[in-house]
This record gives C-alpha cells, sequence and structure tokens, in this order.
C-alpha cells in the first residue's frame, strides 16, 4: 500500500512540474516580441518587396503571429512560386521563398517574361537582365497579365522544349533564339548562331534535341552555321540538313 501511495504521490508530483512548466514556456513565449525578419531562397526578388507584402512589425508579439496569412500575402507576389513563414524564436520572423524563374520571352500582345509552368511574369522585377529565346506566334487577343496561366496547347509544348534543353546539353538552350507557333502546325526553331531554321515537327522532344545537339557539335561546328540553310527533324531517328550552294 506505501508503495502504492508513494508511487501515485510522484506521478502527482510530475505532472505538477510538467503543467508549471509548460505554464512557464507559455509565458515566456507571450512575452517574445519580433525583432528580426529575414528572408532567404530569393535572388530576383528584393528582400525589401516580400518585406513590404508580409507586414511584420518589429515590436509585435510572436505569438500572435498568423504565419498563414503571412504566407497568403508574400504569395501574391507574380515571382513567388511557393513560402514558408516560420518563427525562429527568440525574436526572428524568417520568410523562405522560392521563386519562378522566367524561361522566354513572350511576344504576345506585350512583351513578357513566362516561366516553365506558363505563367506570365513581370518584365523589370529584377536588375539581372535574362539572355532568354522568344516565343513568336501566339494569338494577339491573349491578355498578358502578370500573374495570368497561359492554357494553350503550343504554348506548353513550346516550353517543354525549351525545359528539356536545358537537360540535353549546357549550350543547346543558348542555341534556341526563338520558338514559333504555327497555329497547330510544325513548331520551328531558329538558331542563335547564324539565325537558321529548324523545323522541330511535334512531340518526341528529348530524342530530337539529343539529336540536334549532336550534329550541332559534330558537324555543323565544323562546316559553320552560314552555310546551313535549314534542318528537318521530322523524320524517324534522322536530321535532314540543307546546305546552301556554293557559287
Amino acid at each position: 500500500m506505501k508503495r502504492s501511495r508513494k508511487f501515485i504521490l510522484g506521478f502527482v508530483l510530475l505532472l505538477l512540474a510538467g503543467a508549471a512548466t509548460v505554464a512557464l514556456a507559455n509565458l515566456w513565449k507571450s512575452k517574445l516580441v519580433v525583432e528580426h525578419v529575414t528572408v532567404s531562397g530569393n535572388s530576383l526578388i528584393e528582400p525589401g518587396e516580400i518585406l513590404k507584402l508580409a507586414r511584420v512589425r518589429a515590436g509585435s508579439k510572436m505569438v500572435d503571429l498568423d504565419l498563414l496569412a503571412i504566407e497568403r500575402a508574400v504569395a501574391t507576389h507574380p515571382y513567388v512560386d511557393n513560402v514558408v513563414v516560420e518563427r525562429n524564436l527568440p525574436s526572428t520572423v524568417h520568410i523562405r521563398i522560392g521563386e519562378r524563374r522566367p524561361l522566354a520571352l513572350l511576344n504576345g500582345a506585350d512583351l513578357r517574361y513566362i516561366d516553365r509552368e506558363g505563367v506570365v511574369l513581370p518584365n523589370s522585377v529584377s536588375r539581372e537582365l535574362f539572355d532568354l529565346p522568344v516565343i513568336t506566334g501566339l494569338s494577339g487577343s491573349l491578355a498578358l497579365t502578370p500573374g495570368t496561366v497561359i492554357a494553350d496547347a503550343d504554348l506548353r509544348e513550346a516550353l517543354s522544349i525549351l525545359e528539356t534543353s536545358k537537360f540535353v546539353g549546357g549550350g543547346l538552350y543558348h542555341l534556341i533564339s526563338e520558338v514559333r507557333l504555327r497555329g497547330q502546325g510544325d513548331l520551328l526553331l531558329y538558331t542563335a548562331d547564324g539565325g537558321v531554321p529548324v523545323i522541330f515537327g511535334r512531340g518526341n522532344a528529348p530524342r530530337k534535341l539529343v539529336m540536334l545537339d549532336t550534329f550541332w557539335q559534330t558537324v555543323v561546328a565544323q562546316r559553320g552555321p552560314q552555310q546551313l540553310q535549314y534542318l528537318d527533324l521530322r523524320f524517324e531517328d534522322q536530321i535532314v540538313a540543307r546546305w546552301k550552294q556554293k557559287t
């Protein structure tokens, strides 16, 4: 019996100690205030733009912050892809963002940046200059408002080609200066070196891009793009090259 009472008494004391610890911790947290707000993950967006959207004031109580509301506010920036806001006790609020990266310039009713998911981005978010391919041939009636997602099927295929080219070869993405949409017809590329037309066709982008990269490095680099009239990638496992006639 005595052992049982001692056990119960010890258990009660342990519960009281735990409750006291929690109460003291909550009291300590309730007195903490914001002294610093930090931002990470940004290279295109100025930190001041993120802080302006977050609207976290110095001296605010840490416990009163609505982290989800701050995340929603920061996510309204067109260049923000995802955002996480954390309390770093005792006095710091940290905002970690993932940015949308421009993949191409879209030439429609206006000239706008666009990312790999088809999201229209504003042009003047950063001092950084982008050497990007241009996508042309899109209907001029489409409004290119920042934040809008363009669902055009031809545009999506063009973006997929450009995104895939980054993984095929280091210089292939920068070799492409223009992707021309042709109203459900064959997509047409132009090279930055020599302005050579490349009839790309539709589908099988990874295989075609590997062939193009290999052919350009092994053949065109030796003979010179200025001697090339056009390339045609629409045939199975081969490239048709039309060379200019020498006088």
